[in-house]
């Protein structure tokens, strides 16, 4: 009797503690950050394995009494599994009825349920163990070019079949300034051009060898580029848009609100988890700070705020903020242990004052870089919202 009890209880701990445990212990390593998104993408495989070993362990217990006892954290970690995943289409469903709701000059698509979710909520068991499922007739050719010192950087165009010139989406990697390349987010991209767009992922220098502005003429560099290979990559070079993460999020901002143009004119920006107020990112680190986010910004900027104040104001999207900037469309996390969800709020919140059309999508269990996620709930909601935003801006 006492080794059928304490198989039971084995039984029940374990999905309870693969759930539980990784979404409470403060992330104070990279490792963990990765820990927590997984923990939260494969939420609903771990309730129907909590299920599944809740069943053994309560059909092992012949005690009436113990076999209420164990059911009730036989649930608890069923319910907690699906937590992320119910929280994260909540958000996206909120998100999907802002971005309908923008007031555009652009009117509405005629079909307004053109664009679905990549997968369905019945599918996110599958999506949980074998990731997007990929999309047919999408090309992906990588384009070697220098950056304007000679450094080698390639981009990658994906695109489906056809001829005929498309709206494009320039994609900015992240990687806190330092690292990354245009290969992050794939299967995201493909996706992306299956739905009818131009995709194109940049490349650019990284910190602390090339400090700021350096990325961001790079970034200029590239729209050049792709202006000027419109008509062989098939960029309808009037309806072009920026996507970015992390860091390329806020290049992505910087870029198409600073006080330079760009090269090509932005219909809108999609930034995901982006620094928005450098400064006060340095003077209020988040905490636990797994990467270290002051020595990132030094990296980047060459420096602390004290010691060169006009680069952290000039690099920060929070100065350029102003009447007529394009639409936007702000994903934050919810869980960020690398850049606070209270800098998207605000970002929001100076947008809209701007008067500018804005949506900010804020997934309350998520981490940073839980969209990367092949096939997770949660990065699955949020791409439905960033498909219907591109829909309505371009």
């Amino acid at each position: 009797m006492r080794l059928r009890r304490s198989i039971a209880i084995l039984l029940v701990a374990l999905p309870l503690a693969a759930t539980l445990v990784p979404l409470v212990l403060p992330p104070w390593r990279f490792g963990l950050v990765v820990l927590r998104i997984a923990t939260a993408e494969v939420g609903p495989l771990l309730s129907l394995l909590a299920l599944m070993l809740g069943g053994v362990a309560i059909a092992l217990l012949r005690d009436a009494r113990h076999r209420w006892l164990l059911t009730v954290p036989v649930l608890a970690a069923a319910v907690l599994g699906l937590v992320p995943a119910a929280t994260a289409f909540r958000a996206g469903a909120a998100g999907m009825a802002a971005v309908d709701g923008l007031e555009l000059r652009r009117p509405r698509p005629a079909d307004g349920s053109a664009v679905h979710p990549v997968l369905p909520p019945r599918r996110l068991l599958l999506g949980a163990v074998r990731g997007l499922p990929a999309p047919t007739g999408v090309t992906e050719r990588v384009v070697h070019y220098a950056a304007v010192d000679g450094s080698p950087l390639a981009l990658r165009l994906y695109r489906a079949a056809g001829g005929a010139p498309r709206p494009t989406v320039v994609v900015l990697y992240g990687g806190a300034w330092r690292n990354g390349d245009a290969a992050q987010g794939a299967p995201i991209q493909r996706w992306i051009a299956a739905n009818g767009y131009t995709v194109v992922a940049l490349d650019y220098r990284h910190a602390p060898a090339h400090p700021y502005p350096a990325a961001l003429d790079d970034v200029r560099r590239g729209l050049a580029l792709v202006r000027d290979s419109a008509a062989a990559w098939g960029v309808d070079t009037a309806r072009v848009a920026l996507l970015g993460r992390s860091s390329g999020g806020h290049l992505a901002t910087r870029t198409a609100w600073g006080p330079v143009a760009p090269p090509l004119t932005i219909r809108g920006t999609v930034s995901f988890y982006a620094p928005f107020d450098l400064a006060r990112g340095y003077v209020d680190p988040p905490s636990p700070d797994p990467i270290g986010v002051r020595a990132v910004l030094r990296d980047f900027l060459g420096g602390a705020p004290d010691a060169v104040p006009d680069r952290y104001r000039d690099a920060s999207p929070k100065t350029w903020v102003r009447a007529g900037l394009p639409p936007a469309l702000l994903v934050y996390a919810g869980h960020d242990h690398l850049v606070k969800p209270a800098f998207g709020r605000a970002a929001a919140a100076a947008l809209r004052r701007a008067g500018v059309p804005v949506v900010y999508v804020e997934v309350p269990w998520a981490e940073h870089g839980f969209d990367l996620a092949d096939g997770g709930p949660e990065g699955t909601a949020v791409l439905g919202v960033v498909l219907r935003f591109l829909q309505r801006v371009l």
